[in-house]
């Protein structure tokens, strides 16, 4: 990738060293009837104007509901932010949690937070180190090996982020499931494969979740009305 030269000098260094993005997927899956209904229901009512800065209340009360009865969390509707996607979640999380100069613990696939890593300034490491800020784990790492920092996690100031979107298990084990690490644990989920094209995703929880909203709407403001509307539909009947 060449230097931008319309960008100042740091960043566009930081740009110049992003990894080519990946391809998106040729096809995507057929949506259910009742989706492109609820789809087409929100044109006809109008939806197409900025929704509430964290989304609309139903997609955001079906999160914090599907938490609390998939995982025994509980988050409040107002600690949940809609986002475009999951890698919108994943680059405020890094811009906000992620301490730049210091380093995000991985102990699996880093390929989805490398990038938005790089930009914050920040490296990703498999090993405890001094200046780790923030825990990064999915449900495919090494359920032995997330446990193990998780207690250590306990010992530390860090922020914990459970990604949960292109996992390929779904186990009921949840970090915020442990009182002590509650409120520093933000999840992310997205129905990027499910409704690919969509670009809807979440963040919920933990003691940033106002900090992590304002974040979002820095960005792209809100989460587009329909595709809200189209995902709620798609949650309610087909998770």
């Amino acid at each position: 990738m060449q230097t931008p030269t319309t960008l100042s000098r740091p960043l566009a260094q930081r740009v110049a060293g992003l990894h080519d993005p990946r391809a998106p997927a040729a096809t995507a899956p057929a949506l259910p009837a009742s989706v492109i209904e609820a789809a087409a229901s929100a044109l006809d009512r109008g939806e197409t104007h900025y929704t509430d800065r964290p989304g609309i209340p139903e997609f955001r009360a079906w999160v914090a509901d599907h938490l609390r009865e998939r995982y025994n969390v509980n988050v409040e509707p107002a600690e949940v932010t809609i986002t475009c996607g999951s890698t919108e979640a994943r680059f405020v999380c890094m811009t906000l949690l992620a301490a730049p100069g210091g380093s995000v613990l991985c102990p699996g696939d880093r390929s989805l937070i490398r990038g938005a890593a790089h930009l914050v300034g920040a490296g990703i490491v498999d090993s405890i180190q001094d200046d780790i800020s923030l825990l990064y784990i999915t449900p495919d790492d090494y359920r032995e090996t997330s446990i193990e920092l998780l207690r250590r996690a306990e010992e530390t100031d860090w922020w914990i982020v459970y990604d949960l979107s292109f996992a390929k298990t779904n186990p009921p084990f949840h970090p915020a499931q442990n009182p002590k690490l509650a409120s520093r644990v933000v999840t992310i989920n997205s129905l990027s494969v499910s409704l690919a094209g969509w670009r809807l995703g979440w963040m919920a929880g933990s003691e940033m979740a106002l900090r992590l909203r304002a974040g979002k709407q820095a960005i792209t403001i809100c989460t587009t009305a329909v595709s809200q509307w189209a995902g709620l539909e798609w949650a309610r009947t087909q998770l």
